[in-house]
């Protein structure tokens, strides 16, 4: 297994230690070259060591870490991020493909990002999506926010509004854009949901999520079905019938 310098960027001194301790005993494969609790020296120390991988709380000494990324923008090194962030923050790591951990951390979520990591790190890397987290987490008004969406080439930008709708297969995703684009993503349709679910969008089948902006006839029935902008007909299932309802009603003017 390819060995992996990592640098971690925390100003908890015990959670430093924890996550320092979680690695030594997990992944003997990752060699932690030093640990930092401040943007200044977080930003010296990447520079001095060229990481593969970087563990960043958000909140340290001096700034938060997107200033450090700001202060790097060829970044070379796979992020994960760290936090005690509440809700609308976490969404913006979500829409932008950025990976992150809840403290405390758990071991399993941890294993899970690290080899995401590792598959990146593998491959061709980008910094895009971490300048993408960056304006996102700044400028979180509808207008300015762009969701990252993770193709086999790297990743496709788009924003909220250019979504019509969305069609799950298992554990890939569909999107279905405005300007007729088609994206495969290996996102399930439950993330997809968790990222989009303050942008207009309802999940009316185990299958389908639709952007209510684009339906143009609802016809009646058991469940029901939308027809959509695109041509599309979606059916509604019964039992999210009286949410897509009250969703639908609630976006009229």
């Amino acid at each position: 297994m390819k060995a992996l310098n990592a640098i971690i960027i925390e100003d908890e001194e015990k959670q430093s230690l924890l996550l320092q301790n979680l690695l030594k005993q997990n992944f003997p494969e990752i060699k932690v070259m030093t640990t930092c609790d401040s943007v200044l020296a977080g930003t010296s120390a990447i520079k001095q060591y060229q990481p593969d991988l970087l563990f960043m709380d958000v909140m340290i000494n001096g700034g938060t870490s997107f200033d450090i990324i700001e202060a790097i923008p060829q970044l070379d090194a796979e992020v994960i991020f760290t936090t005690s962030f509440e809700q609308y923050a976490i969404r913006a790591f979500r829409l932008s493909a950025v990976d992150f951990l809840l403290k405390p951390i758990a071991i399993e979520e941890l294993n899970e990002a690290i080899e995401k990591a590792r598959t990146k790190i593998l491959s061709e890397r980008t910094s895009a999506h971490l300048q993408l987290l960056i304006s996102n987490f700044r400028n979180p008004s509808f207008e300015s926010v762009k969701i990252a969406l993770p193709t086999y080439k790297g990743y496709s930008f788009v924003k909220p509004d250019e979504i019509i709708r969305c069609e799950s297969d298992n554990t890939y995703t569909t999107f279905f854009l405005t300007d007729q684009r088609e994206i495969l993503v290996s996102k399930t349709l439950k993330h997809c949901e968790q990222m989009l679910e303050t942008y207009s969008f309802c999940r009316v089948h185990n299958s389908s999520l639709i952007n209510l902006k684009y339906i143009t006839e609802y016809e009646r029935g058991e469940g029901g079905i939308v027809k959509m902008s695109d041509g599309s007909e979606i059916a509604v299932s019964r039992r999210r019938k009286e949410h897509f309802l009250y969703s639908f009603k609630s976006q009229l003017p």
